[in-house]
């Protein structure tokens, strides 16, 4: 029998007044900014600050170490002083150091400023996932509103990048500037809408003392490694696509924009429904192995465009990112299934943090990693990249059956509410 449409809880007035819905309205409004500002940002300080190619592109990567770095210590700190505390100081730490941008224009300082913010803008995520898992019960509401929160955050920045590409289209340092105070202001409106959400227990409240947990970890460290890999399909849409378009087809370049605003469009629909089927670690196992091995297929659909033209390849392009897509879904799925379910509940703050930076170590490495495979390495690079995804499903299934049997539950089958 067809299960008829329904009308989506957060379409809803009742659903944003539950304990979530702040944390969901703030990831919206910083998103909207976000998809905005990270448009035009490199011309901003390429053309109206004066940098060079070379100093912009060392100083993000400077500042995506220091992302890198911060981000499970970070969580560690969030479960000893309280999680909802520590997101809403990430998001004024954030919003200054975007206002600041105004005023500075040393290089070094710019730099110093990228590290807070990008350190910040990273770490953010996962502390939210952690206040989340804090205010719901495990099992499929604690992940429905995981996953609600991605298509937030998914939905906001399309919208975004949509202003971002007016802002970008005036060039002016008027426009820039005023796009600066505008995701600057978002920032510190997202941390007022935060200081509405109930307060998480830390170990502080508990009076409870212990050292790091997750370092002792082994599974949750290896599906960190394995998620990580997966993550480089993002750097793969981002960057690799867009080059591999450029150096090795006949394709229009606006047709990359097409494939970006389906992809936004396929996970704003479907990752919640796809999402539920993660609600088990055995779950969440399997859905890594299912994207690994379609985002496999994905790249030897994106290899057939080889000096492709025509309509030829505009149709082959959208059925690799179709394949792309599906198994983006999985993988987000298969990452909340694995980095909720196994993370102790009084240390989600430390296992996200954790598990956020396999995640933050594939976008810092992946424009790079995409240049050598797929721009200079052409058809074999795909074959690389293939490989790397079918190890990362297979090891990722593995990794989960591994971390329950050391949990001492033999059925892998358990809910989360056994872990």
């Amino acid at each position: 029998m067809i299960r008829s449409w329904r009308r989506p809880e957060w379409t809803t007035l009742a659903w944003w007044r539950h304990p979530v819905g702040p944390i969901h309205a703030a990831a919206l409004v910083l998103s909207l900014g976000r998809g905005a500002w990270f448009t035009c940002w490199a011309m901003f300080f390429i053309k109206s600050v004066g940098l060079t190619n070379a100093q912009f592109g060392g100083g993000i990567t400077l500042a995506g170490v220091a992302g890198l770095a911060l981000g499970a210590p970070l969580g560690y700190v969030a479960d000893r002083v309280g999680t909802r505390e520590t997101l809403i100081v990430l998001t004024l730490v954030q919003g200054l150091a975007i206002l600041s941008y105004a005023v500075v224009r040393d290089f070094w300082a710019i730099v110093a400023v990228t590290c807070v913010m990008i350190a910040a803008e990273r770490s953010t995520p996962a502390i939210r996932v952690a206040v989340i898992s804090g205010l719901t019960p495990p099992g499929d509401e604690r992940l429905n509103s995981i996953s609600t929160a991605r298509v937030m955050t998914q939905g906001g920045i399309v919208v975004g990048a949509l202003f971002g590409g007016l802002v970008l289209s005036a060039d002016s340092r008027v426009g820039y500037l005023s796009l600066i105070v505008l995701y600057g202001v978002a920032n510190l409106f997202a941390a007022a809408l935060l200081r509405r959400v109930p307060h998480v227990r830390s170990l502080a409240d508990r009076k409870a003392r212990r050292g790091v947990l997750v370092l002792r970890d082994r599974p949750f460290l290896a599906a960190t490694l394995l998620n990580g890999l997966l993550a480089l399909n993002w750097g793969m849409l981002d960057s690799g696509v867009p080059l591999w378009i450029s150096a090795h087809t006949r394709a229009p370049l606006w047709v990359m924009g097409l494939l970006m605003g389906f992809n936004a469009v396929v996970i704003v629909l479907f990752q919640n429904r796809v999402s539920r089927a993660g609600a088990t670690v055995a779950g969440a196992g399997r859905l890594g192995l299912w994207s690994g091995l379609l985002l496999a297929v994905s790249c030897g659909v994106f290899a057939a465009t080889y000096h492709g033209s025509g309509t030829y390849v505009l149709v082959v392009l959208f059925l690799a990112a179709v394949v792309h897509v599906v198994g983006e879904l999985f993988f987000v799925g298969s990452g909340f299934g694995l980095s909720v379910g196994l993370a102790p509940q009084d240390a989600h703050g430390e296992y996200q943090g954790m598990f956020n930076t396999g995640q933050a170590a594939a976008m810092m490495l992946a424009p790079g990693a995409m240049t050598v495979m797929l721009v200079e390495g052409g058809r074999l690079g795909w074959l690389v990249l293939a490989v790397v995804y079918v190890v990362a499903g297979l090891g990722t299934v593995a990794t989960a059956r591994w971390a329950l049997h050391a949990r001492g539950i033999g059925d892998v089958t358990s809910d989360l509410e056994k872990v």
